[in-house]
């Protein structure tokens, strides 16, 4: 019997804790050899028959090479959960995120000092302690690129730009443990790991006007689709490219998408000057070829059976997307149906 660790649906789950259920499903991982130091950062797959992209390969090993390098996780001071900035060999610049189950906000092992969820719903409601990190890969994986439905094998950059991300199983004594807890396999962590992105900030920084339409415009569809419950201006990274410094837009912290019903939405791009125009004929091809069965069976292949009620919510929201550009709806008049 090894445990679960992927699977939004997962019965008898100690969701509060954000424990692991036992049940018969074999993980395949990088190495199933004996732990011989106080570290370890290996990906989860439920689905053994699941391959993972050369750039997800490179950013697990890259990680794992700056912890052999004795550079620790450096915890963020933003945000209500544990975030781990991951370090290069060198100590010189983040690879990526880590974000443990156990440490979401209201879990047991939160940092931040928040008290535990009496009745295991998370801070969004309609969301779950403990699933946040299988949301977080998830909105990778839905993130179809232009080309088609996405594939972990694939290195294709999705239609929203959602980074790279993977679920993974990581140790490590700089990660906040009870007191008295020792570094040892028992105690390994599970959670999301994510590209880190070179960024020039967030939106936060900048007024919105200076953002291309096109770049809010995907991430519209995006946060509509999968009922995004946490869009603020400050998880949208602003990136820079080309000599001529082209923005982009790069939207993260999805822990709170696909929610059990639509009261807790937050969408700030509601009220940018982008959202009144109209979609661009490309965007509304790519809003026509998505389907959410088609996606509902994709989260299942790598093994993560979405509840009932957040499979309706992902079917509702589709289908509402995908009505309101026939109709010419632009992004405000759809997002603000999720309001009403």
């Amino acid at each position: 019997m090894t445990p679960e660790f992927g699977g939004f649906q997962r019965k008898n789950a100690s969701l509060v804790e954000a424990k692991p259920v036992e049940k018969e499903v074999e993980l395949s991982v990088i190495s199933r050899k004996p732990l011989v130091r106080d570290f370890l950062l290996e990906p989860v797959f439920v689905n053994p028959k699941i391959k993972l992209s050369s750039m997800l390969w490179e950013m697990i090993k890259s990680t794992l090479h700056g912890l052999e390098r004795g550079k620790q996780p450096i915890r963020s001071s933003e945000g209500t959960g544990g975030a781990y900035f991951m370090q290069d060999a060198l100590g010189k610049k983040y690879l990526s995120v880590f974000k443990p189950l156990d440490e979401e906000p209201m879990a047991v092992n939160n940092p931040q000092g928040l008290p535990l969820s009496s009745n295991g719903e998370g801070l969004k409601r309609g969301t779950r302690v403990g699933e946040g990190a299988f949301r977080e890969v998830a909105a990778y994986i839905l993130d179809h690129p232009k080309s088609g439905p996405r594939s972990l094998l694939s290195g294709e950059v999705g239609f929203a730009g959602v980074p790279p991300t993977v679920m993974v199983q990581c140790l490590h004594k700089g990660f906040n443990y009870p007191e008295g807890y020792e570094c040892a396999p028992k105690n390994v962590k599970i959670g999301s790991l994510q590209m880190f992105m070179k960024n020039f900030g967030c939106c936060e920084d900048m007024g919105p006007r200076d953002f291309p339409v096109e770049e809010v415009h995907k991430i519209s569809v995006f946060d509509i689709r999968m009922v995004n419950t946490d869009r603020h201006a400050g998880n949208i990274l602003v990136i820079k490219e080309g000599e001529e410094g082209r923005i982009v837009l790069i939207p993260i912290d999805h822990g709170y998408c696909l929610p059990e019903n639509f009261e807790d939405c937050t969408l700030d791009w509601l009220y940018w000057p982008q959202a009144h125009q109209p979609y661009s004929p490309d965007t509304v091809e790519y809003i026509r070829s998505l389907d959410a069965e088609q996606d509902i069976a994709l989260l299942k292949c790598y093994g993560w059976d979405l509840s009932i009620e957040c499979a309706r919510t992902l079917r509702i929201s589709t289908m509402l997307l995908k009505k309101g550009v026939e109709r010419g709806l632009t992004p405000k008049l759809v997002g603000e149906l999720f309001l009403m």
